[in-house]
């Protein structure tokens, strides 16, 4: 008995339907909605991996020296609701959704570069970051500084809601204090209601607190600043800017503004960065090593240690 060969497409066709659509991978969200959702209903903080899953070297081997292990799996959503982010070059298990999805948060997140991780509440208000990834990082001490991160959360909501009985100077104290263990990036870029009510309740810089917030908003300007000169857009049917146009952009940047520490640590990278594609790594090394001085316990030292080692070695893979 021959088969009825008219049936045959409409059967392959509802097969294929029937098929499960690629799944996220175990234990993760890939939807930022419903992280935040899991989050407010299981009161745990949001850890958010911004990736390259499939071109970026530093992200493959987060995934294979830290994410994949299993007392990753087994710790980890103890203490967080986990949120990948992923921006691969193959995108054909993506739903349009996701990587639409990438592209807002990415944005709003300010991500110059991935691997980045961000702790967040139920709300999506960040409260601390980790920038690029070392190997000799092991899954057990990845592990231990998150959690010892996520407690920043706690000390920010107790400094809340003293606050929230405070006035005038006093309340901008217990706002500061709120505030004053976070990353000085996430404040000025997520906290800018808080920000602004400390200015204005120190208005006669009683606690020093206008002085010290209006000198970050000048640190924060800087950053963006320096985020313009590195995303320069290309014109259209013209060649790239050369690396020493950068390299003398941003070094003029560093004699204007003067900025310093974490600030003055992201230029002196990006300046170090467009050496070695000048091809002068000595010039870089010690770019680089200016920058990790400037500030060696920021999110940023695993990404100078990986430029200095290219510096050393020019065919290491960053």
């Amino acid at each position: 008995m021959k088969a009825n060969r008219t049936l045959l497409p409409a059967a392959i066709a509802l097969f294929v339907t029937c098929l499960p659509l690629p799944a996220a991978e175990e234990g993760w969200l890939v939807s930022f909605e419903k992280a935040k959702a899991a989050a407010a209903k299981e009161g745990k903080a949001i850890f958010m991996e911004f990736t390259g899953s499939d071109w970026c070297p530093p992200c493959i081997a987060l995934q294979k020296n830290v994410l994949s292990k299993d007392v990753f799996k087994e710790q980890m959503p103890r203490h967080f609701i986990l949120l990948k982010l992923d921006s691969p070059r193959d995108k054909s298990k993506q739903s349009p959704e996701e990587i639409e999805q990438y592209k807002t948060l990415s944005k709003e997140y300010a991500v110059s570069g991935v691997p980045t991780i961000y702790l967040a509440d139920a709300t999506g208000k960040p409260f601390a970051r980790r920038v690029g990834y070392g190997s000799s990082v092991s899954a057990e001490d990845y592990i231990k500084d998150m959690v010892t991160k996520a407690a920043l959360l706690k000390e920010r909501d107790e400094a809340i809601a003293q606050a929230s009985a405070a006035k005038g100077v006093a309340r901008a104290r217990l706002l500061d204090a709120a505030l004053s263990k976070l990353d000085a990036d996430l404040v000025q870029k997520h906290y800018g209601e808080w920000v602004s009510e400390i200015i204005k309740l120190d208005e006669k810089d009683e606690a020093g607190l206008k002085t010290k917030y209006e000198g970050a908003a000048k640190a924060a300007n800087t950053k963006a600043a320096l985020q313009a000169i590195v995303r320069t857009p290309r014109a259209a049917n013209a060649a790239p800017p050369k690396p020493a146009e950068y390299v003398a952009r941003i070094a003029k940047l560093i004699e204007t503004d003067k900025p310093e520490g974490e600030t003055l640590q992201e230029a002196l990278y990006y300046k170090a960065m467009y050496l070695m594609r000048d091809n002068k790594p000595a010039e870089a090394r010690k770019a680089a090593q200016d920058a990790k001085r400037a500030a060696p316990d920021s999110p940023m030292v695993p990404r100078i240690d990986l430029l200095l080692k290219q510096a050393v070695d020019p065919k290491a893979i960053l």
